[in-house]
């Protein structure tokens, strides 16, 4: 346990240390982040904390450096989210310009990013960013956008949901929309002795070697749980609130349908869709799905460890 604190709090020293760099592994995805000479002081914020890494070299990798007032069109318009990004498309790959009303109508941050979202630069305007003072340039959503389009590349799909490591060390995933009960779920499973849970809101699934692999996110619900680990995938369960405790078996077409509704998909990207969906067809293919019917008490834990439960994610 002593081993644990001391790297944890080894994170958390490189975290809140201001520096010229700092890079995040989240997913199986590392990500670096490297200031320009004559740009900001770097610093990680609580919730990337125990996703830092010290990786010189990483999957993908940005510059950072203080930019203008970004008031001019970067080119064709291909998504707004009618809140806080634009992502536009010209002729060097991608532009994303984050906004919020708290400080303006013009973009804080402007990120351009390569076709194949491996490499890039952000810039952060001067009319909003004092300089000498450390920034977090993969301040949210920015982060989550990053790892999304380049999960999108053929690597994986980040999806609501709750990602447990049960006691006999069988990986569950509890997906379900806003309310349906993942926070609550992650509450009772982080009370069970033996039990993990990955995180309450965000999980990120990949394919290795013929396995689905879940990975927390620092992404995280109520509950507040983000863990920087992965677990191998044995089960899937859809979540619905009942007066009873109750695993109904889905198909596979049904089971897909019900992963893309609650996955993180980039619409604007055919090949994007096209990917997700035939990933979501080997999910599918490999590890059961079921909808579950639950009381929001430790009964449900229960539930999922039984016998029944284990027979059905064996099947």
């Amino acid at each position: 346990m002593r081993a644990v604190n001391l790297l944890t709090r080894a994170r958390q020293l490189r975290a809140t240390s201001p520096s010229s760099r700092i890079a995040a592994r989240i997913g199986g995805i590392s990500l670096g982040a490297t200031a320009v000479p004559g740009g900001p002081a770097l610093l990680a914020d609580t919730q990337l904390r125990d996703f830092v890494i010290t990786d010189p070299i990483c999957d993908v990798e940005f510059d950072v450096a203080y930019g203008g007032r970004f008031d001019s069109c970067p080119g064709e318009l291909v998504f707004d989210s009618r809140g806080l990004w634009k992502l536009f498309r010209n002729s060097g790959g991608f532009c994303l310009r984050l906004t919020t009303n708290f400080i303006g109508t013009l973009p804080y941050k402007e990120v351009t990013v390569a076709p194949d979202f491996r490499s890039g630069r952000i810039e952060l305007s001067r009319e909003y960013f004092a300089q000498g003072h450390a920034v977090n340039p993969l301040e949210y959503p920015l982060d989550e956008l990053l790892w999304i389009h380049r999960l999108s590349m053929g690597e994986g799909v980040e999806i609501h949901g709750c990602g447990v490591i049960a006691p006999d060390g069988r990986g569950l995933l509890l997906t379900g929309h806003s309310g349906a009960g993942k926070s609550t779920s992650s509450r009772l499973w982080s009370r069970r002795s033996g039990a993990r849970v990955l995180s309450d809101d965000r999980i990120i699934l990949r394919r290795e070697h013929g396995r689905i692999w879940m990975y927390g996110t620092p992404w995280h619900g109520d509950a507040g749980v983000a863990e920087a680990d992965r677990a191998p995938l044995d089960g899937i369960f859809v979540l619905a609130h009942g007066d009873r405790n109750e695993v109904r078996p889905l198909g596979r077409t049904t089971a897909s349908a019900e992963l893309f509704a609650r996955s993180f998909v980039p619409h604007h990207s055919a090949d994007a869709l096209t990917f997700i969906l035939e990933f979501f067809s080997k999910v599918t293919d490999c590890v059961p799905c079921s909808e579950f019917s639950f009381v929001p008490d430790s009964t449900a834990v229960e539930a999922l460890l039984g016998e029944d439960i284990g027979k059905i994610i064996a099947a």
